[in-house]
């Protein structure tokens, strides 16, 4: 009788595990420096929201967490998807709250069941605790690839963007960010199965997983690649370390996917999803819309300020017309600079030579972002999730000294502040 040899499990060395246990405190307080960083500006958007509302008696969290796509999301709360607004969209097909992903919701839901707040509070919070989780995912990203400095100012960066207040909203961006910008970090520090898992999980909170998808297949082909040269580089019996990578790129998919196919199966037609879209007028064409449309607005905008000062002369009967031509300029005015602004960072972050996976997850943003044909696309909220794009402004601002660096960052902190007064209060949906 022959007894196998267990190989006798290893024990790892009390100076090795204090060691480890130094490096994780240290990477817990880094990243909570980054995190109350992006709050302390996120604070001052809410106070001067707050400031703004009491001033006016206007209901605060009401418009955070029920204003526009909001109340889509506080009716899946309520009541799920069975229950549309019976509005009509583009080509006479109704409006349908299936073309909202269900987890961002879906984490509300139980909130509202326990607490007294109301749905739309309810999503506010969600959308809270997420922008801090999104914030600690964007230092992590940021510092393994430039430093932790560079990490603290990314996630603060990404706090004062001129749509940052929609990180407060009942939208799904902050969630969608949160499991985005984990998933990359997972990709970065090779940890296959978390990323595939993170990335099933940001596929049901919005289609534009499809970004994160193609990141987390970029990484893994490039990874099986490797592998296989080392493979037969060493002529080894078989490779090793391969199930990881391919089954992070086979998971990748299965949130969206799994969504959509469920949806179409709900409706009755495979197609179902894309169908329920085009009442929203929402399709890809490859950027033709979004140009046609950004030209316009620009022009048309010129010819609405020009106007607006004859306006203004006739007296206080044009105070109202005028504010909200002013208010139509300003956000044409902010959503062509942000996606002027994104193709030139993703620009230098190509120069930069950023890391495949945040290359691949930026550009593929981008191209959904420019190309979609809807008539009244949101450029600039689209691309708020677009975190690795703002890493090569974060890396110079981290160069310069503390102090600039704070100034720059608080007086941007109050520019998005009063900007926020703007996107929440007086203008249409977050554009």
């Amino acid at each position: 009788m022959t007894t196998a040899l267990v190989p006798p499990r290893r024990i790892p060395d009390p100076a090795e595990r204090g060691i480890r246990a130094g490096a994780t405190r240290t990477a817990v307080r880094r990243t909570a420096v980054a995190v109350g960083g992006y709050l302390a500006v996120r604070a001052v958007g809410l106070l001067a929201l707050l400031a703004y509302g009491s001033a006016r008696h206007l209901p605060v969290l009401a418009r955070l967490g029920g204003s526009w796509d909001a109340g889509w999301y506080v009716r899946i709360v309520r009541t799920g998807y069975g229950v549309s607004n019976g509005l009509i969209g583009h080509h006479g097909i109704p409006y349908s709250p299936r073309a909202f992903f269900p987890l961002y919701p879906g984490l509300a839901e139980p909130l509202y069941r326990l607490l007294p707040f109301g749905a739309a509070t309810d999503l506010a919070l969600v959308s809270a605790v997420a922008g801090a989780a999104a914030a600690a995912g964007i230092h992590s990203c940021a510092a393994h690839c430039h430093g932790h400095r560079t990490g603290v100012v990314a996630a603060v960066l990404w706090g004062v963007l001129p749509l940052a207040a929609v990180e407060n909203m009942g939208y799904s961006e902050s969630l969608f960010t949160a499991f985005a910008a984990w998933t990359l970090y997972a990709v970065l520090t090779r940890r296959w199965l978390a990323a595939g898992v993170l990335s099933v999980l940001a596929g049901l909170t919005r289609p534009t997983a499809m970004a994160v998808t193609a990141a987390v297949a970029a990484a893994a082909l490039v990874e099986l690649h490797r592998l296989y040269r080392q493979h037969r580089l060493h002529r080894q019996p078989r490779a090793e370390g391969w199930q990881r990578p391919l089954a992070a790129g086979l998971l990748a998919p299965l949130g969206w996917l799994g969504y959509m196919l469920w949806t179409g199966r709900a409706v009755g037609s495979w197609g179902g999803y894309f169908h329920i879209q085009d009442a929203w007028g929402s399709s890809f064409d490859g950027g033709l819309s979004a140009l046609r449309r950004l030209l316009h607005l620009l022009a048309g905008s010129q010819h609405r300020a020009a106007g607006s000062g004859s306006a203004a002369a006739a007296g206080p009967a044009a105070h109202t017309p005028h504010i909200s031509t002013a208010v139509t300029v300003l956000t044409v005015l902010v959503m062509a600079a942000t996606v002027l602004a994104g193709l030139g960072l993703f620009v230098l972050a190509l120069i930069r030579r950023q890391p495949l996976p945040l290359l691949v997850y930026s550009a593929a943003l981008l191209v959904m972002d420019l190309g979609n044909s809807s008539s009244s696309p949101p450029l600039a909220r689209f691309l708020l999730p677009a975190f690795a794009l703002l890493f090569p402004a974060a890396e110079w601002l981290a160069g310069l000294r503390r102090g600039t660096t704070v100034a720059l960052l608080g007086s941007c902190a109050l520019l998005s502040g009063l900007y926020g007064i703007v996107v929440v209060f007086l203008a249409g949906a977050p554009a």
